[in-house]
């Protein structure tokens, strides 16, 4: 119950948070852990990772934990992302919707930062280290119905915790939660609304001081334009970063019910802002047989290079 009332109170604070200078361009680099903030599966990503009401997959986890209820039953992804600089992310997650008895999920990630040399002082060398960050997440979703509170009826509340482990020189570990709130559909199910908060609590540290999470809020939507086509949005208020909006489109150009294919494309305020030239932008698409989705995404980092995601989703 107290985290709770913590997390309406921040939701209630916004207006506030969004003035202070932990949650502004200002403060970059400030946080720790911050590959929790690198986005996972490819069709959100291509989407511009405005995802956290429209998630109906095993990444629910990820963007949104509420929206595990989505999951028609049970769903399993698996990801690898070449990234930049020669780090790559994979991840890996399952959900299982049992209906009126919630949603349970599991998911692993782990971001490889390659080979680095040592040197001493002197910059004499003195082997290598092989750093990487790494998170398993556990969470669990319910939609309300019958409760008696007619306003509380089909809106999903989800929790998860999280164990984050990071290793440079040493090694730093902590413990975090998502909160996720998921509106039932409004307008005809047309519409759903969607409010997150990732990376709650906890500190890395390193060596003699600990380093806050890149605690973050998110206030999502989703909207089906028709019953091929699908706009979402999401406003992020980030922890070492300034405020960001998110936009997202995916058009399904076939669906026989053996075969889908699908086209995607999204904006990222936060990339566009946080890099310097051509960035922001995302394109994709998704083929899907039966229960089986593969689904790539490529996000362009002007001359950081690009990063390019390959996502395998399977539904049963």
């Amino acid at each position: 119950m107290k985290t709770l009332i913590d997390v309406l109170i921040l939701f209630l604070a916004l207006p506030v948070i969004s003035r202070a200078q932990s949650f502004s361009s200002s403060a970059i680099g400030t946080t720790a852990g911050d590959f929790l903030n690198i986005g996972v599966g490819a069709r959100a990503i291509a989407m511009g990772g405005a995802y956290s009401a429209a998630a109906d997959d095993a990444t629910a986890l990820y963007w949104n934990p509420a929206a595990m209820t989505q999951v028609p039953h049970q769903s399993a992804t698996v990801m690898h992302m070449a990234y930049i600089a020669n780090t790559s992310l994979d991840y890996g997650s399952y959900v299982d919707n049992l209906g009126k008895y919630g949603a349970f999920g599991a998911s692993i990630e782990r971001l490889s930062l390659g080979t680095i040399q040592e040197t001493d002082a002197s910059f004499n060398n003195i082997g290598s280290v092989s750093p990487y960050d790494m998170a398993f997440t556990l969470g669990y979703a319910y939609q309300f119905a019958d409760t008696g509170f007619g306003p509380l009826n089909g809106f999903s509340l989800g929790l998860s915790g999280k164990l984050i482990q990071s290793q440079l020189l040493s090694t730093a570990e902590t413990e975090a939660m998502d909160f996720g709130l998921l509106s039932p559909a409004y307008l005809d199910d047309r519409l759903r609304l969607a409010f997150d908060v990732q990376n709650l609590g906890g500190t890395l540290k390193y060596e003699q001081i600990p380093e806050p999470l890149p605690l973050a809020l998110t206030i999502g939507g989703s909207y089906r334009i028709t019953s091929s086509w699908l706009a979402t949005m999401d406003i992020g208020l980030p922890k070492g970063d300034s405020p960001y909006v998110n936009l997202g489109t995916e058009y399904l150009l076939v669906s026989d019910g053996w075969w889908r294919f699908s086209l995607r494309g999204g904006f990222n305020s936060q990339t566009y802002t946080n890099v310097a030239g051509f960035a922001g932008p995302s394109v994709g698409f998704g083929v899907g047989y039966k229960g089986l989705d593969t689904d790539y995404a490529f996000v362009p980092y002007s001359a950081l290079g690009s990063a390019q995601r390959i996502s395998l989703t399977y539904g049963f």
